[in-house]
């Protein structure tokens, strides 16, 4: 049995001076996020896995999520947590180190979830972090978090697994497809912050989210330090036209017979609540002091 899993190695930087460097501190605690139903196929027992979102190590034995990624009712049954569910945490990145770990979390002893801040927290076992013979991860690799705002035009960085499925060689789970499982970074800046209410802060920024970013972590550039979770876009209706198409563009379009099309256009807005709004719970989770 391991003596323990802190191991020693280069000191964490308070400051980096690249994007690339801040990522390679960061990419350790990041993990896609997928949950495991039963259902019978053809009257035989099977486990059917969806892929939820992204997730991060945040503290010792604790990770963030967005609560939607967790539970989100307003997508049906398939998307909110039943007792029984089955969890996937697997990590992959650009330097092909991965790790996973499949457990069965219960609700408010295990996972927690506080859907009007949009926050999902999971409280992670020892064997997250080793077995009898192998430390897997090391209990110091976790995203800082940032007490206070960051200033609006500062550099943010975003790390998840969009547009990735879980799948299994031979349908063992101990052999994920782990080159389906690609760690994707992006880079902004954040361009608002404003109040929802007197407790609550929302920052909106110039990068873009596709589906399997929400949960994942956002991220001070400069100090690699977390000020948000993805929650998602608002896209605002800026302008909507109808185009007459020319009688002989027309004549060439097999399927769609109409004369004219909408042309719409929006202002897209990616954004999630600043960490100060989740103090209290972090501290209640004995994430922050």
């Amino acid at each position: 049995m391991p003596k323990g899993n802190k191991i020693k190695g280069p000191k964490r930087p308070e400051k980096f001076t690249k994007f690339s460097e801040c990522l390679t501190w960061l990419k350790k605690s990041v993990y896609i996020i997928v949950r495991g139903r039963q259902k019978k196929i053809d009257e035989s027992d099977a486990i059917n896995w969806i892929t939820l979102g992204s997730a991060f190590v945040a503290a010792p034995k604790r990770m963030l999520t967005a609560a939607h990624v967790l539970n989100d009712p307003l997508k049906g049954d398939l998307m909110k947590h039943q007792d029984g569910d089955k969890y996937y945490l697997l990590r992959h990145d650009d330097d092909n180190n991965w790790h996973y770990r499949i457990f069965e979390p219960k609700l408010d002893n295990d996972i927690f979830i506080y859907p009007e801040i949009d926050l999902g927290i999971i409280y992670l076992d020892e064997k997250f972090y080793h077995d009898e013979n192998k430390i897997y991860v090391n209990e110091t690799d976790f995203i800082r978090i940032s007490k206070d705002f960051l200033p609006i035009g500062s550099e943010i960085g975003v790390l998840g697994y969009p547009l990735s499925k879980l799948e299994f060689k031979n349908h063992d789970l101990s052999q994920p497809l782990i080159g389906n499982i690609l760690l994707r970074a992006d880079q902004g800046v954040v361009n608002c912050r404003y109040k929802t209410t007197e407790k609550t802060s929302i920052y909106e920024f110039t990068l873009a989210f596709n589906p399997g970013n929400s949960g994942g972590p956002i991220f001070d550039l400069r100090t690699g330090r977390l000020i948000s979770i993805v929650k998602g876009y608002r896209a605002h209706l800026i302008n909507l036209k109808e185009n007459i198409i020319p009688e002989k563009v027309n004549k060439q379009l097999k399927e769609y017979k109409e004369k004219s099309y909408i042309e719409s256009l929006h202002a897209i807005y990616s954004y999630g609540f600043a960490t100060p709004t989740f103090l209290d719970r972090l501290r209640q989770h004995k994430i922050m002091t």
